[in-house]
């Protein structure tokens, strides 16, 4: 009879442990789980118990039961692991220009002129650092001590619930990037018409057709990085067929046909699937997909660990999975962000005034942000430079319009920010009554 899963973790967790845990805690079979049970929630063996406990989730569960926790099916566009600094460099030259022949003195006067390199860089900085974290009662995993298949499931429900966490939030942080992208207008757009019918399904694949064929010659059409410069200078970049990833939501793809698509991409219908990652949104409606080198997406993990925490009041052992990351888009790589509207990012955003004045505590004052151009898609936030002297709430209604606090006498700074980068600034100054 094959072992159950149940005795292979735990003989899996006492084969790591030590010498000591093995001469007093024997290997498990299909019949002994009341006898470990009876060695280890014996109060006279507490050391094995925290040693089982230990083992049980940082060094075994987590590889065993990890196939069953819920699959970030964006999870191939990671990178791979930074584990050490904060920020990333990435360094792109410009491929060299052209230069006329001639035969000259003037010509040979070059011989020993330095050219420099048109090096263009970016810097992706770490911005996720989460928690997530479950607890182990000791009444709740003798109690998983009935049989196998209850040690099995107890342990799984723990394992999936912390990895689906943490899954779950890398995809919605990967989409996030195609929407911040789009709202911030730091990616190229090409309005479509969603696919819904035989003709909006025909004129997308025209346009999905004609994007993954440029998108394989040199040009500077569908890479952004003049947005995110101030300068207007460009890079021409291409990008390799085999490199081409193409997210759309499930919603669109369902009214494409998928044999037609693969065509357009010159794929076919088995390779095709293998380059298509269907999401269900981008938390943005007028986003129906998006094609783009691999190259586009920049996620690393920096920090993936468990640490545990012994509660003897509760007797009850917390774990804790920490995960850092960086989550950034690369300016150097080309995507081209399907929607059926282009995005308003803002150009500018100004404060009705240069500065505020409040009294005592508890004073109150609305201020109200105005965007450029008016009808701009961008987010805004508020911020005190010192919540000692006011504080600031935004209108829930209302993005644009804010409200001032006075707590103390004094003078602080009120910002108003956009989601790229636009900002300005008012004192706000805090009177005695």
């Amino acid at each position: 009879m094959a072992k159950s899963k149940g005795v292979n973790v735990f003989n899996a967790v006492r084969s790591s442990s030590s010498k000591s845990f093995k001469e007093v805690v024997p290997m498990a079979d299909a019949n002994n789980i009341s006898t470990l049970s009876n060695i280890l929630f014996n109060d006279a063996y507490q050391p094995q118990l925290n040693e089982f406990v230990n083992n049980l989730i940082n060094r075994i569960a987590l590889t065993i039961v990890r196939n069953k926790t819920y699959n970030n099916p964006l999870a191939i566009l990671k990178k791979g692991s930074v584990p050490l600094g904060t920020d990333i460099q990435d360094i792109y030259e410009n491929p060299a220009q052209r230069e006329q022949y001639e035969y000259s003195n003037e010509a040979m006067a070059k011989l020993l002129t330095i050219t420099d390199p048109d090096t263009q860089v970016a810097y992706y900085r770490r911005n996720r650092q989460d928690l997530y974290t479950k607890t182990i009662s000791r009444e709740g995993l003798q109690g998983a001590f009935v049989s196998w298949e209850q040690f099995e499931n107890y342990i799984s429900g723990i394992t999936n619930s912390l990895y689906s966490g943490n899954y779950i939030d890398e995809f919605k942080f990967t989409k996030d990037l195609v929407k911040g992208a789009y709202e911030t207008g730091k990616a190229i757009i090409e309005v479509v018409s969603e696919p819904v019918d035989e003709s909006t399904s025909k004129a997308f694949l025209k346009k999905a057709r004609a994007l993954y064929n440029k998108m394989s010659f040199p040009s500077t059409e569908y890479n952004a990085y003049s947005k995110f410069t101030e300068s207007e200078k460009t890079i021409t970049t291409w990008t390799d067929p085999e490199r081409v990833i193409f997210m759309i939501k499930a919603d669109a793809m369902a009214n494409v046909d998928v044999d037609a698509l693969a065509s357009a991409f010159n794929l076919d219908k088995a390779d095709f699937l293998g380059r298509v990652i269907q999401v269900d949104d981008f938390g943005n409606d007028n986003i129906v997909g998006i094609i783009c080198d691999e190259a586009f997406f920049q996620i690393y993990d920096n920090q993936f660990r468990f640490d545990e925490f012994y509660n003897a009041r509760t007797m009850s052992w917390n774990e804790y999975l920490h995960v850092w990351q960086t989550f950034a888009v690369c300016p150097f790589a080309n995507a081209v962000i399907l929607a059926t509207a282009d995005s308003k990012p803002a150009t500018a955003v100004a404060l009705d005034s240069e500065s505020y004045a409040l009294t005592g505590t508890g004073d109150t004052e609305a201020v109200t942000a105005t965007l450029t151009p008016a009808d701009s898609t961008s987010k805004v936030s508020y911020a005190s430079s010192d919540e000692a002297v006011f504080t600031v709430a935004i209108d829930e209604s209302d993005q644009t319009k804010a409200t001032l606090t006075s707590v103390a006498v004094g003078e602080a700074t009120l910002t108003v920010s956009t989601d790229n980068g636009k900002k300005a600034e008012a004192t706000v100054t805090v009177s005695a009554e």
